[in-house]
């Protein structure tokens, strides 16, 4: 099984165990813990937030006849539904603009799983894309979904209107385990583990070659500043956050240090804090991204801290552990 976080670390020959696990909520008032964990399914791995941040939507790995998404009622924090079945070891998951489609990558099935936000069920049939299919993301329009496919090392663009392929395969660095798109829609950024590179995508010119940016060792999760000027880039096994401007696809500042084996990173609404969470120590980050330093002490959540997800309002911090 790949796993988001385990599997950047694992290209390197480092493993991690799996254990059951859930959501941990962070107030970012405090930066306590709001509640204990919520149970989701078996190997959480990512989560994401609906657009009016009412409901989240958990992946779980599950076993090796196929995995399921768990929906939370964030007002209540309770588990809503329990297990909508998609593919074989899915990963990461995006939700559409409006709300009416979550998108789950099936690393295990080269797949992209649909389902129907309103119904809780599977919309459409799988759609078929490249070899271990592990991040997603959806155009700010909706009009086009970017899956990084691990296995070959390609972009698939789907187009969601027909679920079919927009575009050829876009080529990219080894091993693109994250994705993220700019607020516009006109770039799109993948870390690549095994090149430790950054490819950036210009939308508008798919086919042309592709930009290339070198970060520290292990790229494993990638996220944008609100105003779509700043890249972060989670770099697992040399422990910092990569910046980069997204005008000029340079290095914006040098990288930050942050605790052990960075996995996630997530970005404020206001674009001041950026979240980090760390498998090593079972805590998550907060840095302030106008000084690039620690804005508080990291915050306990338990072990192996995957995914990440932060309120529309900033209030709270989301973190799946596994």
């Amino acid at each position: 099984m790949v796993v988001s976080a385990g599997g950047a670390v694992a290209q390197k020959g480092a493993g991690v165990s799996q254990i059951r696990g859930g959501v941990s909520i962070i107030d970012t008032a405090t930066n306590r813990l709001a509640t204990g964990t919520i149970k989701t399914g078996r190997f959480p791995s990512a989560i994401a937030l609906g657009p009016g941040g009412d409901r989240a939507y958990v992946v779980n790995a599950g076993g090796l006849h196929g995995g399921n998404v768990s929906v939370i009622d964030t007002a209540s924090s309770r588990v809503t539904v329990r297990a909508i079945a998609v593919g074989r070891f899915p990963e990461q998951i995006a939700i559409s603009p409006d709300g009416l489609r979550a998108y789950v990558a099936d690393s295990g099935s080269n797949a992209v799983s649909v389902i129907d936000t309103e119904a809780n069920e599977l919309a459409a049939k799988p759609i078929s894309v490249g070899r271990v299919p592990i991040a997603i993301a959806v155009s700010p329009d909706g009009g086009r979904i970017y899956v990084s496919n691990a296995g070959s090392d390609t972009i698939s663009v789907i187009d969601t209107a027909t679920d079919k392929p927009a575009t050829r395969p876009i080529k990219v660095g080894g091993y693109p385990l994250a994705i993220a798109i700019t607020p516009d829609g006109s770039r799109v950024y993948v870390a690549n583990v095994r090149d430790d590179t950054v490819s950036a995508i210009d939308t508008a010119a798919i086919g042309q070659p592709v930009k290339t940016i070198k970060t520290d060792d292990t790229p494993s999760a990638i996220a944008i500043s609100p105003d779509g000027r700043l890249v972060y880039v989670a770099n697992a096994r040399d422990d910092t956050l990569s910046v980069i401007t997204a005008a000029t696809n340079r290095p914006a500042s040098k990288p930050i240090k942050v605790c052990g084996r960075p996995t996630a990173v997530a970005i404020s609404p206001d674009g001041d804090r950026a979240y980090v969470s760390c498998l090593a120590s079972g805590t998550v980050s907060t840095i302030n991204t106008v000084t690039s330093k620690p804005a508080a002490k990291p915050i306990k959540v338990g072990p192996f801290p995957l995914g990440l997800a932060v309120s529309p309002d900033g209030s709270r911090v989301y973190v799946v552990k596994n």
